[in-house]
């Protein structure tokens, strides 16, 4: 019907129109306005929907019926946990440079190059598939364009024309370089690859509805004949028996839902290009009603291609062949043109994405352990467009040994299968602590292992490459051991059989090998971060001056031998020119170690987004920019600073807390001020435009200007007094604790008082009675008087009761919040602490028992004593006792020379030996999921030492209890 000659030139023509539509619209959009713009992002997310979409859904609607939209109704499911997975994920790639899913993974788990690598395999042996039905789709439908009644064979291996298949592997392999990997930092946005990317979804999209059209109102007469003639010839019918099972429907369903998320392209698109997260909740709305349109037609196409006896061996492709059965050219480049966009884009994100994941994770760590390969360092850049090249052809390759006989939906879930296989560790790793490498490690590779073994072996047993032994007698003639039937199992599709058994092994190791592992420190800190990452958290600056005392440009020549290993020198240079500046050091001769801790973790940072997460970690490890003593340093000033924050561990969770809270209120405003700013942004271009029509607009554009100026200066004020009202309101809440220990302790005595004075004037009114009318006895008086003493002093007790305590608890207060140095009565003060921690004492079954002479006196500075023993009080009852527990706790104080001995000493399960060295190190804590932060004793240790001068030491036994003997000067 067509030349291959016109096949080239349209094909050639339209990405050399498609490259130059985004080149230009790239260079008009010069604020980016456009390029970042929430269409560009969800028509972006539709490179979900391949040749497999475009041609593959009209085979397995025929062969499965409507159980072919399982593959889009899951990620429409899916599509609700955005605001949870993907949010949190985009976050967590601005925080770490992240470029790719095996970035992602990889510094989840200790920054661990192996868990990368393993990732990087996975995702290599499951997409080289996936890229096979995208060329299989420009293959076969040039070949029924060019060849007459064209019938697929198994001779056919390549194109009417050799050169022709190798043309559009290299135009793939071209256009991939130009718009996904022309610079070395792909942290970049590649806003002309995703212009790209989204003209092409929405040609696809417009392609497929008109050649549904076409078919619906131009070959038939509607949705209604379709469906008439389709039932009247048994058509119909037989569609509907070919439904497919249940198990396989949710198979489909299961892998769908995370594909559209967790495939290396989708990940790309969706997490490493994304440039404002709010986009996020508007393509959900928009990617759905895509997969809506691009599917409406597909039943009816389906049906349109048996009613009009086309070839039952290009059920695949009736989206092409239809047109060309009425001879209608146009229809038919329109629906060519369709199938080539959908299959490009996703060759082209899929190529780039695969050469970042695989030079990083496979290719870096061989260069680097060889130094007659470190040549190599500087050349990744051109490492990555090989890469490409090779990853590409593999592909090509793989269509024309193993996936012509296949449907292109079929092979598509086996590569969706594979990618299945990272979504355990990774949803794991965002949502549960407990995971670490270990467990992750072991749960990939047995599912991997079990997907490769139940899905790809049977397929090179079809195309004859292995005996067909190991599907009737098992591996190594072990029954048990069949691909199709592994472990006895059978009744199942391929796909159902082997998705149960990977994501059994998968899960299973993952879980327990997690629970039976230990994390190391470092995936303890990155966990906290992936997990938390929705809770915004404040920058913390030291308020205090630090001694800078690191020479700064010596450092900066360290980070350059590290940075000129990758890059040229003029690079390096202006990377960390830029890096200083964005930091504010460029003045600075010399820096502190916290501004150190800054500028090492933003180089690290910077060579994460070019070699990777886990490697740029290994590299920067290896460097030593950052010495064994500066990190001592920094942990000591970190420790430093904790001690003078005088709050219990508890107090210290409440306030971040509250910090937390007050910051999204912050953000809050922040994001409706922007929008605020968008829209004056908005307003002031359109009246710059029709400055040029009319002149008189001009001033009236002044006014407009002023007027939102004045509001954006209104609502900046209301955010300002917002911020100083929830300062005042953390100064409140500090008191709140002590309130509410003073309000139930005095109620008790104060309840007493008001039932005393009740009762008393009951009794007068009926002695007044008793007067009035004359009943008044001598006995009966009597007994009044000496009920009115009584109660009268039951009450006086109980009210001198009330005085005392709120004036204890007023001391402690004042104490607590004022840093002052006087003479203090131990025995009084110590007794005035505890009755201030007594309404959490009375809710467990432990006594405090106080033995101190009371006339002995100390002066120092009550707060800090304050704050010490109840800082021992509260780490008793939380790590020390379970709640239904007995005990006591002791404080003795005694005068030793010119010192004060306090023994602190409890009866509850003590501490174990090993554990006696760290109990002192910031962040140490056995329960932190009782409630334990791990500052308590840091907090007392610091005090005791630093503030009052003194020594602390602690003995325990493990199931003795513990004793604490501080020792104070006088």
């Amino acid at each position: 019907m067509f030349s291959i000659y016109i096949l080239v030139a349209f094909f050639l023509s339209y990405m050399l129109l498609l490259s130059l539509s985004a080149y230009f619209i790239k260079k008009q959009d010069t604020q980016n306005r456009i390029a970042s713009s929430v269409w560009i992002y969800a028509l972006s997310l539709t490179i979900y929907c391949t040749a497999w979409t475009y041609y593959g859904g009209v085979g397995k609607a025929l062969n499965s019926g409507f159980a072919f939209l399982a593959v889009y109704l899951g990620p429409t499911l899916m599509i609700f946990l955005w605001p949870v997975i993907l949010k949190k994920m985009v976050r967590i790639k601005n925080l770490y440079k992240i470029t790719s899913i095996a970035d992602l993974i990889s510094a989840r788990y200790d920054k661990s190059r192996m868990v990368g690598a393993v990732v990087s395999i996975a995702a290599l042996i499951g997409t080289v598939p996936y890229i096979s039905i995208q060329l299989k789709s420009l293959v076969t439908s040039i070949n029924i364009l060019t060849i007459d009644n064209y019938h697929p064979s198994e001779s056919d291996q390549f194109l009417t024309s050799d050169s022709v298949g190798f043309l559009i592997v290299s135009l793939m392999i071209i256009f991939t370089i130009i718009f996904g990997l022309r610079k070395l930092d792909p942290t970049e946005r590649h806003q002309g690859m995703m212009i790209m990317v989204a003209i092409e979804g929405v040609i696809k999209l417009l392609a497929i509805i008109i050649v549904g059209l076409f078919v619906t109102y131009y070959m038939f007469d509607g949705l209604n004949d379709i469906f008439d003639k389709a039932k009247a010839a048994g058509v119909y019918s037989s569609v509907n028996n070919n439904v497919a099972s249940y198990s396989n429907w949710i198979s489909i369903l299961i892998l769908s839902m995370f594909a559209v998320m967790f495939l290396p392209r989708q990940f790309h698109v969706s997490v490493v290009e994304n440039s404002n997260e709010q986009h996020v909740y508007k393509a959900m709305w928009i990617l759905p009603l895509y997969l809506l349109l691009i599917t409406f037609f597909t039943m009816p196409i389906a049906l349109g291609g048996v009613l009009s006896n086309e070839s039952q061996t290009l059920i695949d492709f009736y989206v092409l062949t239809l047109p060309i059965s009425q001879n209608s050219e146009i229809i038919t480049l329109i629906a060519f043109l369709g199938g080539f966009s959908a299959s490009t884009s996703m060759i082209m994100i899929t190529s780039m994405t695969m050469s970042i994941m695989i030079s990083n994770y496979l290719l870096l760590p061989l260069i680097e352990s060889y130094e007659g390969f470190s040549f190599l360092k500087k050349r990744i850049l051109l490492l990555r467009w090989i890469i490409v090249a090779v990853f590409v052809f593999a592909g090509y390759l793989f269509y024309i040994f193993v996936t012509k006989s296949y449907l292109l939906v079929d092979v598509g879930l086996i590569s969706f299968a594979a990618i299945l296989q990272f979504v355990p560790a990774l949803l794991g790793g965002l949502f549960w602590k407990g995971a670490n490498k270990r467990g992750a490690m072991s749960g990939m590779l047995a599912g991997f292992l079990v997907w490769f073994f139940t899905l790809i072996i049977p397929q090179f047993v079809n195309t004859n490459w292995i005996s067909t032994d190991i599907l009737k007698e098992g591996l190594l003639g072990v029954g048990l051991l069949r691909p199709q039937q592994l472990f006895g199992l059978g009744g199942y599709d391929m796909l159902t059989h082997s998705l149960f058994w990977s994501m059994f092994f998968n899960i299973s190791l993952f879980v327990f090998v997690s629970i039976f592992t230990h994390k190391t420190q470092e995936e303890r800190k990155v966990s906290d971060d992936f997990i938390d990452i929705l809770d915004f958290k404040e920058q913390f600056e030291v308020s205090e001056e630090l001694k800078s005392h690191i020479n700064l440009s010596k450092k900066i020549e360290t980070y350059k031998r590290v940075l000129n290993a990758y890059y040229k020198e003029e690079k390096t240079i202006e990377v960390l020119n830029d890096i200083l500046k964005e930091l504010g050091f460029t003045d600075k001769t010399s820096l502190n170690i916290i501004e150190l801790a800054r500028l090492h973790g933003q180089v690290e940072r910077y060579l994460s987004g070019t070699v990777g997460a886990a490697s740029a970690h290994s590299i920067m490890e290896k460097s030593y920019a950052f010495k064994h003593s500066e990190s001592k340093e920094l942990s000591k000033t970190y420790a430093d600073i904790l001690s003078k924050m005088k709050v219990t561990p508890k107090e210290f969770n409440e306030k971040i807390n509250f910090y937390v809270e007050k910051e999204k209120i912050l953000l809050k405003h922040s994001i409706q001020l922007q929008e605020k700013i968008a829209q004056r942004d908005k307003e002031i271009e359109a009246r710059r435009k029709a400055e040029a029509e009319i002149r008189y607009l001009n001033e009236n554009l002044e006014k407009k200007v002023k007027e939102r100026t004045q509001e954006l200066q209104q609502s900046m004020e209301k955010l300002e007094q917002t911020q100083e009202h929830l300062i005042e309101t953390e100064k409140l809440a500090s008191l709140g604790g002590l309130v509410a220990g003073v309000a139930h302790e005095i109620n008790t005595p104060v309840g007493l008082s008001l039932t005393g004075i009740t009762h008393f004037s009951d009794i007068t009114k009926k002695l007044k009675k008793d007067y009035e009318n004359g009943d008044l006895g001598e006995d009966e008086f009597n007994a009044y008087i000496d009920t009115s003493y009584k109660l009268a002093k039951t009450i006086r007790l109980n009210l001198e009761k009330t005085a005392h305590l709120v004036k204890s608890f007023k001391q402690v207060a004042v104490d607590q919040s004022v840093e002052e140095k006087r003479e203090i009565k131990l025995n009084q003060y110590i007794n005035e602490v505890v009755l201030s921690l007594h309404n959490k004492l009375k809710q467990t079954k432990i006594d405090v028992l106080v033995h101190c002479p009371k006339e002995l006196s100390i002066s120092s500075y009550p707060g800090d004593i304050s704050q010490i023993l109840t800082n021992l009080i509260m780490n008793s009852l939380i790590h020390g006792f379970k709640k239904e527990d007995e005990g006591s706790i002791q404080i003795d104080v005694n005068k030793v020379g010119d010192a004060i001995q306090i023994i602190y000493k409890d009866t509850g399960k003590g501490i174990p030996t090993e554990n006696l060295k760290k109990i002192y190190e910031p962040f140490f804590t056995t329960n932190r999921e009782g409630g334990g932060s791990g500052l308590g004793l840091n907090i007392i240790y610091n005090l005791v030492t630093k503030k009052l001068g003194g020594v602390i030491v602690c003995e325990s036994s493990e199931g003795e209890g513990v004793t604490f003997t501080m020792t104070l000067p006088l």
